[in-house]
């Protein structure tokens, strides 16, 4: 792959992201985004369909990628001849919705019980790796905004743009440890901050934004993704 453009999944780096893509379109003549092969059908056929299958997946979804049916439109005018490849599937977003609410359930029950069986979560993103698994397409530029893709995937990319910072969530942690990248070990505390990014930070935030800028200004989970020794840009 030339370029990789990483955009973490906040709203901030969604403006950036769209002036460099068309920037980006114009040099390769192809571009690959995260997004839903249906979705992005539709965007260009029924915009407004495209967007009405995003809100099925939260408000989140139309705020991060709301803009794309008309970039999508400005690509046609710009640069015809560019061939854009979406490389997720509504399917898998519905999984990981589901995943989240499960998610949910189990921070509830902890608010209820004030215990964890941490067990429970590690047998949850075991059964989930299917949903937090993607594979990244062979493609001239890729825009991934999935922190273990990313990362696994570093060493395929000749040049690599940042659009925000390089971090992994509490969740990152759990799919780390769930799929034997991570040590057991780092269990205990990746659930623990869980509880608090989902309980606290972002139910508590305004948007993804400010919840992350919670998640990096705190010191203790600085500290314990830097223990784990995975790739940090603050």
């Amino acid at each position: 792959m030339d370029l990789a453009i990483y955009a973490p999944r906040i709203e901030a780096s969604m403006p950036m992201l769209r002036n460099i893509l068309i920037m980006a379109v114009k040099r390769y003549k192809s571009l690959s985004l995260p997004l839903p092969r249906e979705f992005c059908r539709l965007a260009v056929i029924n915009p407004k369909e495209a967007i009405d299958l995003l809100m099925g997946f939260g408000n989140s979804f139309i705020r991060l990628w709301g803009w794309v049916p008309g970039f999508l439109r400005d690509v046609m005018a710009v640069e015809p001849s560019a061939t854009i490849n979406c490389y997720d599937s509504v399917d898998r977003l519905r999984r990981a919705v589901d995943l989240s609410v499960d998610i949910a359930r189990l921070i509830i029950r902890y608010r209820l019980s004030n215990r964890v069986n941490y067990d429970e979560w590690l047998r949850l993103f075991r059964r989930g790796l299917g949903v937090t698994s993607l594979t990244l397409p062979n493609q001239p530029v890729i825009v991934v905004d999935d922190y273990v893709q990313f990362i696994m995937n570093i060493a395929r990319f000749n040049s690599l743009i940042l659009l925000g910072p390089l971090m992994p969530t509490p969740i990152d942690l759990l799919v780390l440890i769930s799929s034997g990248k991570l040590g057991v070990d780092y269990l205990a505390k990746a659930v623990n901050y869980v509880i608090t990014y989902i309980g606290d930070y972002v139910v508590m935030s305004r948007d993804l934004t400010e919840a992350f800028m919670h998640l990096i200004n705190d010191r203790g989970y600085i500290n314990l993704v830097m223990s784990t020794g995975l790739p940090i840009i603050t």
